[in-house]
């Protein structure tokens, strides 16, 4: 199954893209993960960062999701150096954080877990943290 085309700005695309080029993968499944997210990066639906849509996934995002093997509700994607899963902030370069970012609130993403392919329904989107985190 094809996933719809990210949504970002073109800031935030280039910074990730430019992170991602400088980052070591912990494991195969991250890899793999990062280079699917920087082939979407380079196809996505770039816009200006006044025309996002409110409830598209960013750096700094609150989000809350489900697949057939995992919950999670009020996970904060950061950026590697932030992450703390105790504090509730997933990292953007992990395999469920890299399959979020762009996508908009009730979307379902297809996208390889550690477990296999699942499909991840993004049930919420919260953006009222990423000015605080605005300093990607």
């Amino acid at each position: 199954m094809k996933n719809p085309k990210l949504i970002i700005s073109a800031r935030e695309r280039d910074l990730i893209l430019s992170w991602i080029g400088g980052f070591t993968a912990p494991d195969l499944n991250t890899q793999k993960s990062l280079e699917k997210l920087a082939e979407e990066l380079k196809q996505a639906d770039v816009r200006d960062e006044a025309k996002l849509p409110a409830d598209v996934v960013r750096v700094g995002s609150v989000v809350t999701f489900k697949s057939p093997s995992i919950r999670k509700e009020g996970l904060q994607l950061v950026l590697p150096a932030e992450a703390d899963l105790k504090a509730n902030k997933l990292s953007v370069f992990t395999v469920m954080g890299s399959a979020l970012i762009g996508y908009r609130q009730g979307m379902e993403i297809t996208w390889m877990l550690p477990k296999g392919e699942e499909t991840i329904h993004l049930e919420k989107v919260d953006n009222s943290k990423v000015a605080l985190a605005d300093g990607i």
